[in-house]
């Protein structure tokens, strides 16, 4: 039996049927162009080739950061204060009598002025207490003297009795009056020299008191004046103001952070290694550092155990002499040498490629214009180098370009 085809039926698959084979064509198009084919062909010009070499490799670790003062002195307020004057920016140069910056503080100018007028009080009663015992030296020396002179006059008198008292014209009762009167004046002599030996005891200890009082006065004095001084800043030592978080007219308290000065004698580098390269780094090692302007030799001093966004902090001793430009806060490059591989088999390092790590890296075939991937054990890197373990021979030559796109692919051809 004939079955009809509806004309319209027909008409209607056609119209269909045609566009749906020609997207599927397309998209099939598109997706055959993007797949790199058995056998890339890539432009020799366009890639970054390297040769191994084979001899004693340098392990050099390379890490930036800034020069710091060994010797820093950081400058706090010792009283309350309002910045009144700033003097110096960062980065001056300053000797010890260098000033910062000046302050002001109206009490401790009251303070001072209260100080001086109970100093100069003080001194005025010293002066007083002086006169006053000069004059009691002089009243106990004169009574003293009045004694000793009666006292004379009476044993001159008892010694004449006594010869008259012999020849009888003196009485005996008269005679012992007289000896009454020497022994009288001769114990009030004796006490009045007791009393004058302990008056002089006395003034002195009261002169040693009001010196206390006058010393006393003369410290609280000298803490006026030094807090007054305090408020101009100075340096202190010679070197380069490395900070001052301060701002004109700012209140400060007492301790607060005025300034930061570095000495200039001995410097330090404080750089940043990532922390892949810090293994096999020891205190000790002998390191470089350039300041853009020289390159002096320094020593590893230091190894911070904690890792910073993937950086260890290693602190340099500079032992060399230090270049012209040399001075806190500048920015410097390190060289740190952590030793020699006598006979290694080395490359510039490929792209993408770390240290002690096993990767595929296309070995170069000049004969045939082709390149092959090749496994490649790698071990420790050294600046731009890289040690090859095991997987490649001298003089052989690999592409160390970024060549992930042709992963897939075991061969490419090089034109």
């Amino acid at each position: 039996m004939d079955v009809k085809v509806s004309p319209v039926k027909a008409m209607y698959s056609k119209r269909y049927i045609l566009p749906a084979v020609t997207l599927v064509f397309s998209v099939f198009s598109v997706w055959l162009y993007s797949q790199p084919s058995a056998s890339s062909q890539v432009e020799v010009g366009q890639l970054w080739l390297g040769q191994v070499n084979q001899g004693a490799l340098a392990l050099e670790v390379t890490g930036f950061g800034v020069l710091e003062s060994k010797v820093q002195r950081f400058l706090t307020a010792a009283n309350e204060a309002v910045i009144e004057e700033i003097l110096l920016k960062p980065g001056a140069v300053v000797t010890p009598d260098s000033v910062i910056l000046t302050m002001s503080n109206p009490g401790i100018g009251q303070a001072l002025v209260q100080a001086e007028l109970a100093l100069k009080a003080e001194k005025g009663k010293l002066k007083q207490l002086v006169l006053t015992q000069e004059r009691e030296m002089l009243d106990a020396n004169n009574q003293q003297a009045e004694l000793r002179l009666d006292l004379d006059v009476v044993k001159a008198r008892f010694e004449a009795e006594t010869k008259l008292a012999n020849s009888g014209i003196v009485t005996q009762l008269t005679l012992l009056e007289t000896q009454a009167q020497v022994n009288k004046l001769s114990g009030r002599l004796a006490n009045s020299q007791q009393r004058l030996a302990q008056l002089t005891r006395l003034h002195q200890q009261s002169l040693q008191i009001q010196k206390e009082q006058i010393d006393e006065k003369q410290s609280l004095l000298a803490l006026a004046k030094d807090r007054m001084a305090r408020l101009q800043v100075k340096a202190g030592i010679d070197g380069v103001l490395q900070a001052l978080p301060v701002e004109l007219g700012q209140s400060v308290s007492v301790g607060s952070q005025l300034a930061l000065v570095g000495g200039t004698d001995e410097l330090i580098a404080v750089v940043q290694v990532p922390q892949r390269d810090v293994q096999g780094m020891m205190p000790g090692m002998q390191a470089s550092i350039d300041t853009r302007g020289g390159v002096a030799e320094g020593e590893v001093r230091l190894i911070d155990p904690v890792v910073k966004e993937g950086n260890v902090e290693v602190e340099i001793a500079l032992t060399g002499t230090l270049p012209d430009n040399a001075r806190p806060s500048l920015n410097v490059e390190a060289r740190i040498r952590l030793g020699t591989l006598p006979d290694a088999l080395y490359i510039k390092a490929p792209v993408n490629v770390a240290q002690h790590s096993r990767h595929q890296v296309f070995k170069v075939d000049d004969e045939r214009h082709t390149a092959e991937l090749t496994w490649l054990e790698f071990g420790a890197k050294s600046g731009q180098f890289i040690e090859i373990k095991a997987g490649a021979a001298r003089d052989q030559r690999f592409i160390l370009s970024d060549m992930r796109q042709y992963a897939e692919q075991s061969h490419i051809s090089l034109n």
